[in-house]
């Protein structure tokens, strides 16, 4: 694990894996109100340029996903796929697709736990083969993590 210093770790594991770990002060049902939730999804997930212009989710097995964003020039770009499993406030396996390409899915399964009074955030990337993955971490992705997870620790979770 290397850490960084927005309190989010990455590791690469195997050919297909990328782990990331973070942890809120937020317990696990307000965290999961912050990844389930698209009003305030969209307080946190929207990146510096690129305003969220849809979001909608439903966060039950069987239910899916589709996050979209506008940026300068014409330039957008949206994740969608399917929920798999899900344990509130606990557990959530979804498959992403960047821009529909299913060539490129990632199988996403987010863990959080109690860890103190807040939560440990484990989630796990796994791509098709080590390929997808390259292709995934080269684009910066998870740059773009540390920013919206320091936003979500930011948020006054209510409730």
């Amino acid at each position: 694990m290397t850490p960084d210093l927005s309190g989010m770790q990455v590791a690469l594991e195997g050919d297909t894996d990328v782990i990331v770990r973070r942890s809120f002060s937020h317990p696990p049902a307000k965290v999961w109100r912050a990844l389930t939730e698209p009003d305030l999804i969209r307080q946190w997930m929207a990146t510096s340029g690129y305003p969220m212009t849809r979001c909608e989710i439903d966060p039950r097995a069987g239910g899916s996903f589709h996050y979209a964003w506008a940026g300068p020039e014409g330039q957008s770009f949206f994740f969608s796929g399917p929920v798999l499993k899900a344990d509130p406030p606990h557990h959530m396996t979804h498959v992403e697709h960047f821009n529909g390409d299913t060539a490129m899915a990632a199988t996403i399964t987010t863990d959080l736990v109690a860890e103190g009074t807040g939560t440990r955030m484990t989630m796990v990337m796994r791509y098709a083969d080590a390929a997808a993955r390259q292709m995934a971490v080269e684009t910066g992705m998870t740059d773009g993590m540390a920013e919206v997870y320091a936003r979500l620790e930011a948020l006054p979770l209510s409730g």
